[in-house]
């Protein structure tokens, strides 16, 4: 079954645009690129004002050695902090990443803790 991640990313519009190079840079017709392309084929949200897009995928495995996921920890590595926000939250308590500096992102994203009761 595998470990299981919720993520979320948020990129600029200057974020999307270096995003689109890289698409543009990838090999056709190969797994590889129909997997990366199929991550990103359904974003969550799309800022007309600022250019800003967010993704967010739910019960993912994310995995460094695959693929799509590789393409995208490349990609975070190569953007300015401010073009980019990256939450992922593992299945464990204590497994939590947060990169980035776009905290002002126009989809509030943003990681939440808290207690709760029945």
């Amino acid at each position: 079954m595998g470990y299981r991640s919720d993520v979320g990313l948020c990129l600029t519009e200057n974020g999307k645009k270096i995003l689109d190079a890289k698409l543009s840079e990838l090999e056709t017709e190969t797994d590889s690129t129909r997997h990366i392309h199929e991550l990103l084929n359904s974003p969550k949200g799309k800022d007309q004002e600022s250019g800003a897009v967010a993704w967010l995928w739910e019960y993912l495995k994310w995995y460094a050695d695959y693929d799509d996921v590789s393409f995208i920890e490349n990609l975070l590595h190569n953007l300015d902090e401010e073009d980019y926000f990256f939450i992922r939250v593992g299945e464990s308590d204590d497994d939590t990443e947060m990169h980035g500096g776009f905290w002002e992102n126009p989809f509030g994203m943003c990681l939440i803790r808290g207690i709760a009761f029945d």
